[in-house]
């Protein structure tokens, strides 16, 4: 499916930006033309579609925000060295996201044989957990439920809650390395 779609440059009023009244016709030609090229880079550098159309998007939304438009020589060199940036940061999050999971299998023990000890010792594994949860946030609680108990992704998540995939990793990861702090204590 090789839909473009026009960027709009809108503020927070309704109305389009300052910055949008000079550069919305850039920035549009430069979405039609290099999003897929964009998007292409970002899957080779993940590995993963999904992840490339989100940090491409969050690079767009940096270009969108800056108030200092003029100042940037070329948006086709700015666009892809802050999605290059972005992939940088998501790439060494999941690094952290990939040990803290290692240590909540170490955590959590192995789940091959099911008996009766260790069904009771689960159960109080996730009492644990429960009572741990009540002393997070609400936002990065609820996060981290509706990750591990509801299996949502990152941008279900994030549109739930109106926040960016960004912070929906920071919460989860957070509540995470909390909870295996405080259970390994």
């Amino acid at each position: 499916m090789n839909v473009k779609h026009r960027l709009r440059l809108v503020s927070a009023e309704g109305g389009k930006s300052s910055a949008g009244n000079c550069y919305h016709d850039e920035i549009t030609t430069l979405y039609q033309d290099y999003n897929e090229t964009l998007v292409r880079y970002l899957t080779i550098r993940l590995r993963c579609r999904q992840d490339a159309v989100e940090v491409a998007q969050e690079a767009y939304i940096r270009l969108l925000r800056r108030d200092n438009l003029e100042e940037i020589d070329c948006f086709q060199s700015f666009l892809f060295r802050t999605a290059t940036n972005i992939s940088i940061d998501l790439q060494r999050q999941k690094l952290r996201q990939a040990r803290n999971f290692t240590k909540s299998k170490i955590l959590l023990g192995n789940i091959d044989e099911i008996t009766p000890e260790r069904a009771l010792g689960g159960r109080q594994k996730l009492i644990e957990l429960r009572n741990l949860l009540e002393e997070l946030p609400p936002k990065c609680k609820e996060a981290f439920m509706l990750y591990k108990f509801n299996n949502m992704s990152h941008t279900e998540i994030a549109d739930k809650m109106n926040l960016s995939v960004s912070s929906i990793r920071k919460y989860i990861t957070r509540a995470l390395a909390f909870c295996l702090q405080k259970m390994d204590a």
